[in-house]
């Protein structure tokens, strides 16, 4: 029996992809990269295509490929290596590196020009930050309804915000 998807749900799952794609380092740092890179603003416009879009793109082709499991994928090193390297992976994308870059970014570009640079309150922002990570980690079942339902379209209207207001006001002028 084939499960047939909705349009709803067809258009969550786009929602919560460009969502868990598109964040801080996709939104912030090309046009810094872009005005440091100077007269070679191509190069580095096409080296940030390539890390920053293709291999994640490259990443859900190859999972797609192989029905989506890591244990697939990582048949031809091993089942110890395929461990050993989720793991260092998972690791990094998430607790190690990612999720508290997250938060040290977020609270820099939203809350610090309001509260100044103490540490009370990155502390109490971390505190909710994470209560809220740890609420959205220990329902994975409801990923789709979280992301895709409600902070994707929140993000996309924040971003045609943000597009509308660098119009209006440039940062230049």
């Amino acid at each position: 029996m084939t499960h047939q998807l909705r349009s709803r749900d067809i258009i969550a799952l786009g929602f919560m992809t460009f969502a868990l794609f598109v964040g801080a380092g996709n939104i912030i740092f090309p046009p810094m990269v872009g005005l440091q890179a100077g007269e070679h603003v191509w190069t580095a416009a096409f080296g940030f295509l390539i890390t920053a879009v293709g291999l994640p793109v490259l990443t859900v082709v190859a999972l797609a490929k192989v029905g989506g499991g890591v244990d697939s994928l990582s048949t031809p090193i091993g089942k110890v290596a395929g461990v050993l390297l989720a793991t260092v992976c998972y690791l990094a994308v998430g607790p190690l590196f990612a999720t508290p870059r997250t938060a040290t970014v977020s609270f820099e570009v939203g809350i610090a020009p309001l509260t100044g640079d103490s540490a009370l309150p990155l502390f109490i922002y971390s505190l909710v930050y994470f209560a809220i990570v740890i609420l959205v980690s220990l329902y994975p079942g409801k990923l789709l309804d979280t992301v895709g339902n409600f902070l994707a379209p929140l993000k996309i209207i924040a971003l045609v915000i943000l597009s509308v207001a660098a119009i209006i006001w440039p940062a230049g002028s």
